[in-house]
């Protein structure tokens, strides 16, 4: 074969095909060349077919734009949408359960998502304007492109790029009937679960109308192992850490600080999700040049994500005596930070027996979404083209939460924790327990079987590759005798139950309104300006947000708690002499006297499967040392409200008002854009308005409630702003040759800030503390602030593309992207009263704080070769490669990190991909790595001396095969992470790690068939 020149006729016809296959659905409304009517509509198929596809779209476009296709119906190049857009340049993702998530384009999460071209509701994100896609099936999609430079006529900008989700329509597809199956199980190494995927498309297209359906249902579990700091959010985090000077003067005499974590986990998480997507679509040609589209979108998952294993942490009695490092456990990273204070970066600790136990954690989600779309399109033929469209869209999210602590060390007796010191109703007293209350009252043994020991340390090393823990083997004393902690690690007899909760649960309800119409005038005999765009866009938005807990009434109704746990009693203020609360001492005991009264404890002495069905648990990945410990089954948790009403007898919902909000957001815009053409120069240049009307409702949180985080709603704050953004946009294109094309462009951006920013409020985390003998002030959060000003930017483009085959293709990409207003984590002091009414603080309260002068640059280089293209050697003809690297430099003025500047949140500075292809008509395989430099999570507090949070370099290998059985029936297998990588995460300095979660490889096989 020899070296291909490409003609402009070749390519108008090639590129005509592809996008009558289903890439644009109309021209007016895309950035893409219009479709002759005449060219016969193909499928594309195959690797090779996929990627001449995503060229021309590349070629084509009006902007700079990277477009993903997919090789068949059904079959996007990777399992997830997350999974193949991390493959185009410029693009990083976050991994949620091991599987690719949300997005950042060109180092930012500021992304635009739409739909077909409009925005759309995403049941997962339901308040930002992007998608993780975790509730869209892949199989549904026919293609996503990306675009990086903004167009004035597109609905989507992003601060940094935009994606595009197109599903498929029935004139895309051939004429009559059209049918495609496939049908897929899937194993992971971890869960071992094998689990099952359906999908399905019919279509039928009659010429002049037509009607299409497509629907997936999986289910699939996703297990990573974690561990390290204990923090049980989504993907781990600094959690609550401190310092070793926290709460009073290193007891050791230390001069140097260093973190402590409030407590080290190793877990096993779970995530197990029921998944079912459907499309239906009508078109129908209405003669005179009108054509009419409906398409409906729907999304129905369940997901429910368990978390069990062990924690040994500091009960909230103790920061300063804690956790403190080994002879070998300084790492040798030393800092001083903003007050003077010398820091050491520690990875090797001492831990004191606190709290040792094994903890449950359910989040039961269940997400829906509808998307509907109607539009009428306008094409005759002549000057006028153009498009009136209308969209609603709806979603909702519920989460509930469950959680269960089972201890193993008593709290009467031997440890360094000697209470609650509460006495305990008659009915829970033994033969020999001391009565002391006028009603036969006790102070019971609340661990009968657990360990009675103060005096032994356990490891904590994660010096090595993977973290140790050890001690488990010292002897100790206790409730069954004098054996290693291990043995009664091991031993049911051991735990009692230290807490039941069920907070932070959801209820979430979106809904989006969109009225758009865009039209296009061709003029004739103009030598520069060739047409102009204009149209108008009215949005309304809406999130109502409902953070509530389930609480349960104590002591005949004085009392209420959404902690029910063992270190946790009546409140005296509003039930002392309450005969279901407590009683009076017959008798001195301590420090009181006979006939003072004397509280019950909320959760009385119970074995750890007294309520709950338990089971042993042993693996937890790669950390080592940690014997067999018993839990509790996250099934018990699967209806909470059900589980603490059956506990308890009662159960009351409690709305947390700190963090529940209703913010509706309301655009109106209008654009002019004028397209021009000149001897070898092409592209468009206008302007777009966009009018902001903002409604934001924030509660007033009242004194929190006893036992709680809770601040109940005593009134409403309404905050209304308006504001006006100017956003110009230019893109320039120069055919330098027939196969060199630069590209050049510049625009002002806005994007709305994620709808909680606005509208959450104030947050107080309090922990028990024997000083005080009271709920204290740990830290806070402050999620929301009505006057914070949305993402805007000045983005600058530069691009050079070489297309030297026909699916060939090299690139290279210069931007500088001015941000001059975002957001950014930063820490306020607050002197927040404990519950006693004293103020110890002021204490970190995390929150978004308004920043300017912030900046990403970068460079983009890559190629796409199809060895075909380029030699007759026949070894080599069906092989071919997409090789990418994307270099990512960010940062901003208002950093005073005493590390220098610190990077945007979720940006690496390198990203690399390499993808090796191999196809011919039987047999097709695809080996796909991308690998990513360190990001930031987050940025850190004083509590930790300003250290932020990092995930280190992360890659990943991917595989595909297909053997193409006959020309109707395919046989594939995919690979996911198939060297089952390690996403490891640091304190500022590469040794001091905090925690890790190591993902499964996952293997899918199955059958396709198209006819």
């Amino acid at each position: 074969m020899s070296n291909k020149t490409f003609k402009r006729s070749i390519l108008s016809s090639t590129i005509a095909v592809a996008l009558s296959a289903g890439i644009a659905h109309n021209a007016s409304a895309q950035d893409s060349p219009t479709v002759q009517d005449d060219i016969e509509i193909i499928q594309v198929k195959g690797i090779r077919a996929s990627t001449v596809k995503s060229i021309n779209v590349k070629r084509f476009a009006a902007s700079q734009v990277d477009g993903i296709a997919s090789e068949d119906i059904g079959k996007l190049p990777d399992v997830t949408i997350s999974d193949s857009l991390q493959r185009i340049t410029g693009v990083q993702v976050e991994r949620t359960a091991g599987e690719s998530g949300p997005v950042q384009i060109r180092g930012m999460g500021q992304v635009d998502t739409t739909l077909n071209g409009e925005v759309f509701l995403s049941a997962t994100t339901i308040d930002s304007s992007g998608a993780n896609f975790g509730d869209l099936p892949a199989q549904l999609f026919a293609g996503v492109d990306v675009y990086k430079t903004s167009q004035t006529k597109r609905t989507a900008s992003g601060i940094t790029g935009s994606v595009d989700l197109k599903t498929r329509r029935p004139f895309n597809m051939n004429e009559g009937w059209v049918y495609n199956v496939s049908a897929d199980v899937t194993q992971g190494s971890i869960s071992e679960e094998s689990d099952p995927t359906l999908t399905g498309l019919v279509s039928y297209n009659a010429d002049k109308w037509g009607v299409l359906f497509s629907a997936a249902t999986q289910e699939a579990t996703l297990a990573t192992d974690y561990n390290g700091y204990f923090d049980t959010s989504e993907n781990g985090g600094i959690g609550a850490a401190n310092n070793n000077f926290t709460w009073g003067q290193n007891p050791r005499g230390e001069e140097v600080r260093h973190v402590v974590p409030q407590g080290f986990a190793a877990f096993n998480k779970q995530e197990k999700r029921e998944r079912e997507g459907y499309q239906f679509a009508f078109q129908a040609d209405l003669s005179e040049g009108f054509e009419l589209v409906f398409e409906a979108f729907y999304t129905d998952q369940s997901r429910f994500n368990d978390r069990r294993g062990l924690s040994q942490n500091n009960r909230w009695y103790s920061f300063n005596d804690y956790a403190y490092p080994t002879e070998s456990g300084w790492t040798g990273d030393t800092f001083t930070d903003a007050d003077g204070n010398p820091w050491g970066a520690v990875n090797d600790f001492y831990l004191k027996p606190w709290r040792l136990q094994t903890f449950t954690q359910v989040n039961n989600n269940f997400e829906k979404s509808t998307n509907l779309n109607l539009e009428l399109n306008f094409n005759n033929g002549g000057a006028l083209t153009g498009q009136v469209r209308a969209t609603r869209a709806h979603a909702s999210a519920r989460m509930r939460h469950g959680y269960g602590e089972g201890d193993m060390l008593s709290i009467d007796r031997g440890t360094l924790v000697t209470g609650p010191g509460q006495l305990t109703p008659a009915e829970f007293c033994g033969s020999d327990d001391a009565i002391v209350g006028d009603q036969g009252g006790c102070y019971a043994a609340f661990s009968p079987g657990g360990i009675e020991d103060d005096s032994f340390l356990l490891r904590y090393n994660a010096s090595g590759e993977s973290p140790v823990f050890s001690g488990f083997e010292q002897m100790v004393n206790g409730g069954q005798g004098r054996m290693s902690v291990a043995d009664y690690m091991g031993s049911i007899d051991s735990y009692h139950i230290g807490a039941f909760s069920s907070e932070g649960n959801t209820d979430d309800e979106g809904e989006i309104n969109t009225f758009s119409t865009k039209w296009n005038y061709q003029f004739d005999d103009v030598t520069f300006i060739t047409s102009v765009d204009f149209g108008i866009r009215v949005m309304e938005r809406e999130v109502d947000h409902d953070q509530f807990t389930y609480t349960s009434e104590f002591g005949d109704g004085c009392d209420v708690a959404q902690w029910k746990a063992v270190d946790q009693y009546h409140t005296t203020a509003t039930c002392e002499g309450n005969p279901a609360a407590g009683e009076y001492l017959t008798q001195d005991v301590g420090d009181l006297t006979a006939g003072t009264w004397v509280p019950y404890t909320l959760l009385n002495p119970a074995r750890l499967d007294k309520y709950t069905t338990v089971s042993q648990i042993s693996n937890y990945g790669s950390v080592q040392g940690i014997p067999s410990m018993w839990s509790i089954d996250p099934s018990n948790f699967r209806d909470p409200r059900q589980f603490h009403l059956d506990t308890f007898g009662n159960v009351q919902r409690i709305e947390n008002a700190g963090a529940s909000y209703d913010v509706e957001l309301n655009e109106f815009s209008y654009f002019l854009q004028a397209n021009f053409e000149y001897n070898m120069f092409k592209g468009n240049f206008g302007m777009k308005v966009i009018e902001t009307d903002l409604y934001v409702k924030q509660n007033l949180a009242g004194s929190n409630l006893p036992h709680s985080g809770l601040g109940p709603d005593i009134g409403d704050v309404v905050t209304e702003r308006s504001y006006t953004d100017y956003l110009p946009s230019v893109n320039i294109t120069a055919d330098v040759t027939e196969d060199v094309i630069v590209r050049a462009a510049y625009s002002k951006n806005m994007q709305a800030l994620t709808l909680s920013n606005w509208g959450g409020g104030k947050t107080v985390g309090k922990a028990i503390n024997g000083e005080c003998d009271c709920l204290r002030v740990v830290n806070g959060t402050l999620s929301g602030n009505p006057e914070l000003n949305p993402w805007r930017s000045k983005n600058f483009s530069l691009s050079a593309e070489w297309y030297s085959g026909e699916a060939s293709m090299a690139f290279l990409a210069l931007y500088k992207i001015d941000i001059e207003s975002f957001t950014t984590d930063g820490t306020v002091m607050i002197d927040e009263p404990d519950d006693d009414g004293i103020r110890r603080g002021p204490w970190p309260f995390t929150t978004q704080v308004q920043g300017e002068g912030g900046y990403v640059k970068g460079i983009e280089v890559g190629m796409k070769a199809a060895f075909g293209d380029y030699t007759d050697i026949s070894i080599l003809q069906n092989f071919g490669v997409d090789v990418n690297y994307t270099y990512s430099d960010s940062g901003y003025d208002t950093n005073e990190s005493v590390f220098g500047e610190l990077p945007f949140p979720g940006n690496s500075k390198d990203t690399y991909n390499f993808v090796l292809w191999y196809e011919q008509d039987e047999f097709s395989t695809r080996l796909a790595w991308n690998s990513r430099s360190p990001r930031l999570v987050t940025t850190g507090s004083s509590a930790v001396g300003g250290q932020s949070l990092y995930q280190d370099d992360y890659s990943q290998l991917d595989f595909s095969a297909t053997y193409h059985a006959t020309d109707y029936l395919d046989i594939f297998l995919h690979g996911s992470n198939i060297t089952e990588e390690v996403q490891q995460t640091y304190l500022q300095f590469a040794a001091q790690k905090a925690f890790r979660n190591e993902y499964e490889s996952r293997w899918t096989l199955g059958v396709r068939a198209t006819f």
